[in-house]
This record gives structure tokens, C-alpha cells and sequence, in this order.
């Protein structure tokens, strides 16, 4: 499965690392800071140990966020691919807090968290293969992650579901003959839309379409911009959106 999920965030590059010279190196220093195991029978059997940590539920006072973060300490320090392997990390993290019933929907993006802590993300794990005793800062620092993450997402989807109800009550104002609950969901499915895209979810013609489109841009609910020869239209509500969070 992490194999394919990697296929998925990275389709042109090759799978399992096969060939050796792969370090993690500090950009800034370019100090290696860990060697990875290098030959592809010794990643496959570190991600065979791994994959039975993962599915072993017999130890039952471990508490799921504590090995989430384990789990993703191994997988990032065995590296198994030549890219993507951060990106492929924290799906994982995200995926094995699904399985053990801790997120009903796989939604907290933890890359946001990890990104805008990167260096001392990267001081963690440095300096927990370097000595053990730094474990407690390491879970302390995923775990505090987890929490910042958590509330971001509930305090956003407040924010996401207050613009799709300021939008409906605008259509509903401005532009009634064209209200759908299932045009504003289509509206808030993706940041931009094009004709074709609008009439092929809503089973409507092309001109159809296009008048909507032309009142939704009207009342300010669209802005239309010219992409080569293209017209693509996007929802100023959720670029607002993503600029205040």
C-alpha cells in the first residue's frame, strides 16, 4: 500500500530505492545527518518489520498518537524511496489514525504543522537516532502537532461551512432563478471551474452553464480569468478563504 501510495504522489519516479548512495544531508550545512539502509532487500525487510508494528494491536496500552509517531520515525528513517517520502509519511500518519478509529475522515493535514517547523522537525529525529533519551522531545513535538493541527482544521471547516452559507444566501438574493444546493456544493468542490466542468456535474447545456456562470461572476460570487484559450472561473469565496487561514 505505501508503495502504491507513492506511485500516486510520485508516477515517473521508480519505487523501492535500488541503487545505494542515498544520505539525508542538513540543506543549510550539508552535514549528513543519517545514513538510510541502502540495499533494497535491507529497506524491504525494515518496511516488512515496520508493516507488522503497524497491524500489531496486541500491545494495548500504547496510546495511537504515540505510534503514529514511531511509526513515522521508522518509515523516515528508512527512506525506502528516492523522493516523496515525507509526503508519503504523513498520508501514512493520517491513514493509521483512520484505522485505529481516532479520525473518521482522513483530513488533518499535519504536512502544514511539519512545514512550518521544519527545522526543528528535523532536529528531532536528528537527535533522537543520535541518542535515545531524546525520544520525549520527539513525541512531544508530533504530538503538539497533532493538537495545533486538529484545532486549525475544526476552527477552518467553521470558516469553510460560514462562506458556503454566506454564498447560498447570496445566490438565494441575487441570482434565485439559478439557486441549487447542488450548484453551491459544486461551487465549493474546487477552487475554479470551467464551462465544461460545470455542465458535465450538472447534467445542463452549454448555454445554460454559461448564464450561470455570467450571474454567479456578476455578483461577485465568480471572477473569470483567461487562461491560454481557455476561461476558468474562480470562487472568490474560497480564495478569500485560503488567504486569511
Amino acid at each position: 500500500m505505501l508503495e502504491d501510495i507513492h506511485h500516486i504522489i510520485e508516477p515517473n519516479v521508480g519505487g523501492i530505492r535500488k541503487i545505494p548512495g542515498t544520505v539525508i544531508m542538513s540543506t543549510r550545512t550539508k552535514e549528513i545527518l543519517h545514513n538510510p539502509p541502502q540495499s533494497e532487500r535491507e529497506i524491504r525487510e525494515y518496511l516488512c518489520n515496520l508493516e507488522k508494528y503497524i497491524n500489531d494491536n496486541e500491545i494495548e496500552d500504547i496510546d495511537p498518537l504515540i505510534k503514529m509517531s514511531m511509526i513515522h520515525y521508522q518509515f523516515e528513517s528508512i527512506h525506502p524511496f528516492h523522493d516523496g517520502n515525507g509526503r508519503t509519511g504523513r498520508i501514512l500518519n493520517v491513514l493509521y489514525l483512520v484505522l485505529q478509529d481516532k479520525l473518521s475522515l482522513p483530513i488533518l493535514y499535519l504536512s502544514k504543522y511539519i512545514n512550518s517547523t521544519k527545522e526543528q522537525y528535523y532536529e528531532c529525529l536528528h537527535n533522537m537516532r543520535l541518542d535515545e533519551k531524546y525520544i520525549k522531545d520527539y513525541l512531544l513535538y508530533m504530538i503538539n502537532g497533532v493538537e495545533k493541527t486538529a484545532l486549525f482544521t475544526l476552527n477552518f471547516i467553521n470558516k469553510f461551512r460560514e462562506s458556503m452559507s454566506h454564498c447560498r444566501e447570496m445566490i438565494k438574493n441575487k441570482c434565485p432563478k439559478i439557486y441549487s444546493e447542488e450548484l453551491l456544493e459544486y461551487l465549493f468542490y474546487d477552487f475554479y471551474t470551467k464551462n465544461v466542468y460545470l455542465r458535465n456535474n450538472l447534467s445542463i447545456s452549454r448555454n445554460t452553464a454559461s448564464k450561470y456562470l455570467n450571474e454567479l461572476e456578476q455578483v461577485g460570487i465568480l471572477l473569470s480569468e483567461r487562461v491560454g484559450k481557455e476561461k476558468i472561473y474562480k470562487n472568490n469565496y474560497l480564495y478569500e478563504l485560503i488567504k486569511e487561514w
